[in-house]
């Protein structure tokens, strides 16, 4: 019997009024008070390797989950998710972008994220807020460099994964090695849920490429994408049980069997037998969902985004298999100055440290994300973990030692479109108005939370010093923040006139304040300002914007390579440290020593170590030593910021602190003991024959196999590096006698700068790279010169 349904028509609102009447269609239909289960919400990011059609495919989503009526298009630069002059124009996603839409009778909020590495910041701050995420990977180049990369952080959090196999259509295309990649380069059991009709494995074209089997369902699947591919329609119907169906929804049923126990009881039960094609498909639904979740394998579905083929069945995989906030643990929190690891041991049992999804519960939220805006000034988006976040309400934030802000106005945000709304649910994303001092990263508490009274108790005990400048802690719970890497190149930036100074310093200020691995420092020799960044494109990015969209008149000088430092060899000094400040003398003295910490390469950390005796000074309690142990690591953490030979940061060098003397309370102040440690170390840094260390990529060039000899002959001499790996690419070429060769080499970053042109020089255009820095690695003594000579202006 043939069943046919038409899932599309159904799914679809049409509105002749435009984007803005769209969304407020959804939002009648799929707010938050029309779906007050959190079963039915689903926090969902896309990620992928850059060009593997990321926003591509989340155009088509909105599209059928009838937003838009028309179909945005990258190379047409009318996209509603990159929405930004610069994405429009370089064709790739720069920033994420936050859109809410339904999808049966579901609310999805998708964040569309960035797949190059310089914006590597913008995924991981997605990841924080995330339940779920889909994958997408090249069915031509399979698993790449980003792909893998974005994988990883996404195990970090522990989000589940579906992936979404795509460019079905493309020359070269082959989805069961693509299959093959996810299992050996990602680490993870893939379950194949849907194969084309036909037994083959390449490209799909005609009609083989609108017909497929669903695998769990034995339902035959048709997409009708008409003659102007103006969208899709999908048709199901029984399918005939073609052999190579079947063999695939036996290899399901086995892989689910091997982690999954309900699953091998069910597929052994007298009802199936042993027989793939008595399996009910709700068992096997339901498997799928529990190995999902619990992330012991990841569902996998093929299409072709840009031809409409397979979105309907992702959209459908991601209500089925995706988790929603209820499936989620909770979110790890801390009491301030603790680190996540001890939280079972100190906050496990203090419910006051809890973070639990109930809407009746005291408000705990987390910003992940602010953007500056010329009319609405700072929009901080934000995920409600615990109770509601109503309009006008006031907000502590903890991460910023307590202070008080209101939320004057709340938002949900359609990419580029915001609707204002009464209220920011539990398990929702939304964005609050009126934070000023709110970054990104931060904690955001109800004012009658109950870890904030803990914390006033605790402060009120605390120590206090005279002269204690010191910022104030956070306080209250603490929700795990963003992890940034640092900077890697930077360039400096200068007003053209002084008229220009205010607006360029202000740009700044909100630019940083958006973009957390953004850094503006101030050269203390020149006077000049330098802003860093993770790569040549994140400053190419920042500096068209400041230039083309903020209207910024700046001149921005060549972009160079952010070195670090190092200790040489162990060194000591004795420092004494005696001012008169503000006509109030104080003293402190220690001896300070510093010494390198392994070679080779390495992302690099300091350790700093800080002897005191017990009790210290004349406060028995042990309140005073805390504070000078404090005083200490912060001025000591504060110096490691620059160092003695160029002004880097210092890294891979252990501090030691001993001989810590005590003056007297009026003379011994915290602020004496900070700036006592910062300039010990200092002097003992430049005693120790500090040494520069050079940042090192790892670069992995797709490359024809007849331009192979030219790169590496580039990448041994010029570029000095070292070649680690060279294969053949998994991905088909059809040109059997130029095969693609897959090149993986350290580099020194320097040599790396505007490597895109000489790549496209050498190869007559027909290669391809990415790049991300590892570490920092020691630099040869010429070399260090060099660099020095150049840096200081004598070449």
């Amino acid at each position: 019997m043939l069943l046919r349904a038409c899932l599309a028509t159904s799914r679809r609102l049409r509105s002749p009024f435009g984007l803005a009447a769209c969304a407020q269609r959804h939002r009648a239909l799929y707010a938050t008070d029309a779906i007050d289960p959190l079963s039915r919400v689903r926090n969902i990011g896309i990620i992928a390797h850059i060009d593997a059609g990321k926003t591509t495919t989340t155009e088509r989503m909105l599209h059928y989950a009838g937003f838009t009526r028309k179909i945005g298009d990258v190379d047409d630069g009318d996209t509603i998710m990159d929405y930004l002059p610069a994405e429009r124009e370089r064709g790739i996603t720069i920033q994420s972008a936050a859109i809410t839409f339904g999808w049966r009778d579901h609310q999805l909020h998708l964040i569309d994220t960035p797949g190059h590495v310089d914006f590597t910041v913008e995924v991981e701050r997605a990841m924080r807020v995330l339940d779920g995420a889909v994958t997408i990977v090249d069915a031509v180049s399979g698993v790449q460099a980003q792909t893998k990369t974005v994988w990883t952080q996404a195990s970090r959090y522990q989000i589940p994964r579906i992936v979404f196999v795509n460019k079905m259509d493309r020359d070269g295309a082959n989805w069961k090695k693509a299959i093959r990649d996810i299992e050996t380069k990602l680490s993870v059991r893939p379950l194949v849920l849907m194969i084309p009709e036909y037994a083959g494995g390449e490209r799909l074209e005609g009609r083989a490429l609108e017909c497929w089997m669903d695998v769990v369902t034995m339902e035959r699947v048709v997409f009708d994408i008409g003659k102007d591919n103006s969208g899709a329609t999908v048709w199901r119907e029984r399918w005939d049980h073609s052999a190579h169906a079947i063999d695939a929804r036996e290899r399901l049923i086995e892989a689910l069997s091997e982690i999954d126990q309900r699953t091998l009881d069910v597929f052994l039960s007298d009802e199936v037998d042993g027989d793939p094609t008595k399996m009910p498909a709700a068992e096997i639904s339901a498997a799928i969902r529990r190995v999902t979740l619990s992330s012991l394998a990841s569902p996998v579905l093929l299409g072709a985004s840009f031809r409409n083929i397979g979105v309907q069945p992702l959209l459908d995989a991601i209500i089925d298999y995706l988790p929603a906030p209820t499936d989620r643990p909770s979110p790890l929190a801390q009491s301030p100055g603790s680190t996540p690891t001890q939280l079972s041991k100190t906050d496990a049992k203090d419910r006051s440290m809890q973070v639990y999804l109930d809407p009746s519960s005291r408000l705990v939220a987390f910003a992940f994300k602010v953007i500056v805006d010329q009319q609405r000034g700072p929009m901080v988006f934000v995920r409600v973990y615990s109770g509601t976040l109503d309009s006008r309400m006031t907000l502590v934030n903890g991460t910023q030692g307590g202070v008080k802000e209101r939320a004057t106005k709340l938002l949900q945000m359609y990419a580029d479109l915001p609707e204002e709304i009464p209220s920011i649910a539990c398990g929702h994303i939304g964005v609050v108005l009126g934070l000023k001092q709110t970054k990104t990263g931060d904690t955001l508490l109800h004012p009658q939370h109950p870890s904030l009274s803990k914390s006033s108790k605790s402060s009120s005990k605390r120590h206090r010093m005279i002269g204690d400048s010191a910022e104030p802690s956070a306080i209250g719970l603490q929700l795990h923040g963003i992890d940034v890497p640092p900077p890697v190149f930077f360039c400096a930036v200068e007003a053209d006139s002084p008229q220009d100074v205010r607006p360029l310093n202000e740009a700044l200020a909100n630019m940083t304040l958006e973009d957390p691995s953004l850094h503006v420092s101030q050269d203390d020799e020149t006077g000049q300002t330098l802003l860093s960044g993770m790569g040549e494109l994140h400053l190419e990015v920042v500096r068209d914007r400041m230039l083309k969209d903020l209207k910024i008149n700046a001149s921005f000088g060549q972009m160079r390579v952010s070195y670090r430092e190092m200790a040489g060899l162990e060194a000591s000094t004795e420092f004494v440290y005696a001012r008169d400040i503000a006509n109030k003398a104080v003293k402190a003295a220690m001896r300070v020593t510093v010494s390198p910490i392994a070679e080779g390469v390495d992302s690099g950390d300091s350790d700093v170590e800080v002897e005191l005796p017990e009790p210290f000074g004349t406060d028995e309690s042990g309140g005073q030593r805390e504070a000078v142990l404090a005083a200490i690591t912060d001025g000591i953490g504060s110096a490691l910021f620059r160092g003695t030979l160029l002004g880097f940061p210092v890294t891979r060098t252990a501090v030691r602190v001993s001989d810590v003397q005590y003056f007297g309370e009026d003379l011994s102040t915290t602020a004496a003991y900070r700036a006592c440690a910062g300039q010990a170390f200092f002097q003992a840094l430049k005693l120790s024959n500090p040494v520069l260390l050079e940042p090192i990529a790892k670069s992995t060039i797709l490359c024809p196999e007849s331009h192979i000899g030219s790169v590496l002959s580039d990448l041994n001499g010029v570029r000095k590096g070292r070649v680690l790996s060279l294969d053949d690419s998994d991905a088909e070429n059809l040109d059997s006698t130029n095969a693609t060769k897959v090149l993986v080499a350290e580099v020194p970053l320097s040599t790396m700068v505007g490597y895109s042109s000489s790549l496209r020089s050498l190869t007559a255009g027909s290669a391809t790279f990415t790049m991300e820095v590892v570490g920092f690695g020691a630099m040869a003594a010429q070399q260090q010169q060099q660099v020095l000579r150049e840096s200081l202006g004598y070449e």
